[in-house]
């Protein structure tokens, strides 16, 4: 008997060249293996009488061989036998097979699989030797990966032979726990084997229903287990009010309510001597950083740093000046990968010397902020990072400086995600929402429009930039245009799709003199982008044409209308992000997008954009329609990358959670560890 823990060495079958290959797909184990699931199924099971065969379909039929030959045509070997049952005979013929001659005896019974060509032979017929439980034949057969380097029937018979002995005594916890909440799911063993070998195709469903629930357990034990570890292992120092406190009142505008409650709460974590770990969600313009410079104000004025960290540098700017504005009595500073600069009069330069930080500061910048306070030589007491958009940093690059004792933590992201995921996968996280905009917000006006428009559309936006007085104030009405590529595309398929410097190229030429146009893109040099940053900051700029760098790292209170172009590129979560950049002064925005789709799927879902504002909504449709990796970005936690599971079934999702409250403390998965697609939540 083997168990899911058995090494693949110790299967009969696999010999050495087998497990080296194996290996190589590190594959080491039964559970290894099992779960290199097949990709589809060819249904064999439909068994014929020789006289019912039926030209192009797939049969099986159970004959006796007559005889059989083999002969070369055109350096072709070709293999043919004589095949019989009781209502006739038929031909089957392979191609280049030396094995057929040897294996096919004369006057022994097999199943033959295959199609039925116009001349009534079966060509390159799958057979193998009359049984109750076949592997190749009669049934539904799996069909897997060419990856593995090893031939279908191959392992086929190595998994075959692996079910046959598969230990099903093993206790299975989940499936116990499942039982108390009517959702009763098959021994995990059970599931396996009917995942390679089912009995019918909705055996499929249920043993991949199975091992999602398995997959989902997993991620969100872990996730428990890193709150736990988090709360046990790491102390921190308390940042307590001073007794005149009266930053929220000093603000210039008064805080939504769930603003006063997202910073009630973090307020009530920093407090405390176990380090906050939370995660602020709110949509573009919700007012995050105001939250977030409420708690970095008060972990500066008890003596320790604060730092906030971005993903680019645009957008730590963007930050510094946000709280340069709101908290102009915090000694603050920009770090980035060009060195360390102090903020003075709405511009900064880098100082040098460099600058002593070891008075209490709020500390600003991309991941040079980690570099600078991991240092070695440079030992700084911080008592509250914050990492805006934490999705967009690696794991490594989200590390906590080490020391006795460990910064409170919070990160923020406006991109949209539905609560109930947010509670599966972030529930290591305690979790705060911005669910208000600032009341003077009006909701953008949005169309999605065909190509015919785009004229009358322009023109529209002219009028508009020309409207406000008869000596028209630049900038007054700015309007973003974002293209999904900085240069034209090469591919065929993607040549006609908007770059943003052919755009910026024509809308020169389209507009008159007196409407100022700029470029902004990620491979301008650092000149170049700060010089346009500091016309659009001066209102110096009418018309902006971008990538979607625009969508975290910019805050443009003038910005009033936005063009996409190509807006079936983009996923429904970026284009409210992008939308979330004009209007943001109170004034009315509008968003127009432009498509060269024919697909009326695509056109339908842009149709969603144009009627729904709810960021949560949309996120939902993206996550149907297009996967996580909209959500969340592939490359740094695998969210699109589920085995089994689907970010989008937010049923079973609700089920897996209910089910783990069921689970014994301690309870790991026997997979544990060998889905390596599902993604691990990180600490910070």
């Amino acid at each position: 008997m083997y168990t899911l823990n058995t090494p693949v060495s110790a299967v009969h079958g696999i010999g050495s060249t087998t497990q080296d290959k194996l290996a190589a797909q590190n594959i080491l184990t039964v559970a290894d293996l099992l779960l290199s699931v097949p990709l589809r199924y060819e249904d064999r099971s439909d068994l014929r009488s020789i006289d019912a065969l039926e030209i192009g379909v797939l049969v099986t039929i159970r004959a006796v061989v007559l005889s059989h030959s083999s002969f070369y045509k055109n350096k072709r070997l070709i293999s043919t036998a004589k095949v019989a049952d009781d209502s006739g005979t038929t031909t089957l013929m392979w191609f280049n097979n030396r094995f057929v001659h040897s294996a096919l005896k004369v006057d022994s019974e097999y199943f033959f699989s295959g199609k039925v060509t116009p001349s009534g032979t079966i060509i390159q017929a799958t057979f193998e030797a009359i049984s109750d439980d076949t592997t190749h034949t009669n049934r539904l057969v799996p069909l897997y990966t060419s990856t593995l380097d090893l031939k279908q029937g191959t392992l086929r018979r190595i998994l075959k032979h692996i079910c046959d002995q598969l230990d099903e005594a093993e206790p299975d916890v989940l499936a116990t726990a499942s039982a108390a909440h009517n959702f009763p799911l098959p021994n995990l063993t059970s599931a396996l084997k009917q995942l390679h070998f089912p009995n019918e195709i909705e055996a499929v469903a249920k043993a991949r229903e199975r091992l999602a629930i398995e997959e989902l357990a997993t991620l969100i034990t872990h996730s428990h287990r890193i709150r736990e570890h988090w709360k046990v292992k790491n102390n921190a120092v308390a940042l307590l009010p001073s007794q005149d406190d009266t930053a929220q009142d000093s603000l210039p505008f008064t805080l939504t309510s769930s603003q006063k409650q997202s910073a009630a709460e973090l307020f009530t974590d920093i407090a405390a001597q176990k380090p906050m770990n939370r995660l602020l969600v709110g949509d573009v313009g919700s007012g995050k950083t105001i939250v977030a410079g409420l708690a970095l104000e008060r972990c500066v004025h008890n003596g320790l740093h604060g730092c906030l960290v971005a993903p680019t540098q645009m957008l730590a700017e963007q930050h510094a000046r946000t709280l340069r504005q709101f908290f102009p009595s915090i000694p603050l500073a920009v770090i980035t990968g060009k060195g360390i600069a102090l903020w003075e009069k709405e511009s900064w330069q880098v100082q040098k010397p460099k600058p002593s930080l070891h008075v209490a500061h709020l500390l600003v910048g991309t991941h040079a902020v980690l570099n600078l306070i991991n240092s070695k030589n440079l030992t700084l007491p911080v008592g509250l990072m914050v990492y805006d958009e934490q999705h967009r940093f690696g794991v490594d690059q989200r590390s906590t400086p080490q020391g006795e004792t460990t910064p409170h933590i919070l990160t923020m992201t406006a991109t949209p995600i539905p609560r109930s995921l947010m509670l599966t996968i972030f529930s290591h996280l305690d979790l705060s929402t911005l669910t208000e905009l600032p009341k003077n917000r009006v909701p953008t006006k949005t169309w999605v429009l065909p190509e015919h428009k785009r004229s009358d559309s322009f023109s529209w936006l002219l009028t508009q930039m020309n409207a406000k007085d008869t000596h028209r104030k630049i900038g007054a009405f700015l309007t973003l245009i974002v293209c999904p590529f900085i240069d034209q595309s090469k591919q065929e398929s993607l040549e006609l799709v908007a770059s943003a410097i052919k755009k910026y190229e024509e809308i020169q030429r389209q507009v008159p003199s007196n409407i100022v146009v700029a470029l902004l893109h990620g491979r301008q040099n650092a000149a170049e982008k700060n010089k346009v940053l500091r016309q659009l900051y001066l209102q110096e700029i009418d018309i902006l044409v971008s990538t979607p760098v625009v969508e975290v790292g910019i805050d443009l209170p003038q910005a009033s209308a936005i063009v996409i172009e190509a807006g079936e590129r983009f996923g429904l979560a970026s284009l409210h992000q992008l939308r979330g950049r004009v209007g943001r002064a109170g004034q009315q925005g509008y968003c127009l997008v432009f498509h060269t789709t024919s697909s009326q799927e695509t056109k339908r879902r842009l149709k969603l954009f144009e009627h729904i504002h709810n960021g949560n909504e949309l996120a939902e449709q993206d996550l149907r329609h297009r996967g996580a990796g909209e959500l969340f970005g592939t490359t740094q936690h695998g969210f699109d990358q589920l085995q089994f599971a689907n970010w989008s079934n937010f049923e079973l999702i609700a089920v897996a959670k209910q089910i783990v409250s069921e689970l014994p403390t301690g309870w790991r998965s026997a997979l544990q560890g060998r889905t390596q697609k599902t993604p691990t939540p990180v600490a910070n």
